[in-house]
């Protein structure tokens, strides 16, 4: 069994574990157990239940995208050494110039939660510094500045401004689906949003352009 093989094992009999029982009662020995393991094998590929959870995560998240985007858009880490590395994580897909379309990857980030909802909800609710809500957080707030740069193009903005736009649209977009997918009476996690699915992006671009504009008057 290759080193793939044997993390998809350990993380399905996790998740399996998730829906018999608490998240966070779950222990490494139930883990190993139910997979046939041994200790030593789930510590030579995670380094804790934490890492464990990250690393279904970004499994699911790079499997989703892969299905709906083209290589030349997919965006990966740049550490070797990171066993999350292998898989894309998010895109950079332009409409134009100054322009991104990234409605269909909030879609993504909607089918993966909603793929394994139990398993997420329970995750989500930890708010630990090692936590897949923080992991999230610092995530895709990089891939938030990232997105400003090119919305931008050399165009100039102060730090503290970038900085603020990339923390309030990732605590938006983060936000709104971690709270739907704890949410009960919800059926979709991606809602119903129609024509402003690419939202965030649209708005992020309006505001720097009004920004731009009251900058030359």
């Amino acid at each position: 069994m290759n080193a793939l093989s044997t993390m998809l094992l350990i993380s399905d009999a996790f998740v399996e574990l998730c829906d018999e029982m608490p998240l966070r009662k779950v222990s490494i020995s139930d883990i190993v157990e139910r997979t046939g393991k041994n200790r030593k094998t789930f510590y030579y590929h995670f380094e804790n239940k934490d890492r464990l959870i990250i690393w279904i995560f970004r499994y699911d998240m790079g499997q989703c995208l892969k299905q709906h985007f083209s290589e030349s858009v997919l965006l990966y880490d740049d550490d070797p050494e990171d066993p999350t590395s292998r898989f894309p994580y998010y895109i950079t897909q332009k409409s134009g110039v100054r322009s991104l379309d990234h409605a269909e990857f909030f879609q993504c980030f909607a089918e993966v939660l909603e793929g394994r909802r139990n398993f997420y909800r329970q995750a989500l609710v930890d708010n630990g510094p090692y936590s897949l809500r923080n992991y999230l957080y610092a995530l895709y707030l990089e891939a938030m500045k990232r997105d400003i740069d090119i919305i931008l193009s050399n165009r100039y903005l102060p730090k503290d401004n970038i900085d603020f736009l990339a923390e309030f649209y990732t605590c938006a977009f983060l936000y709104y689906y971690i709270r739907r997918c704890d949410a009960r009476g919800v059926e979709s996690i991606g809602g119903q949003a129609g024509p402003f699915a690419n939202i965030i992006h649209s708005s992020l671009e309006n505001e720097i352009k009004e920004a731009q504009m009251r900058r030359n008057l």
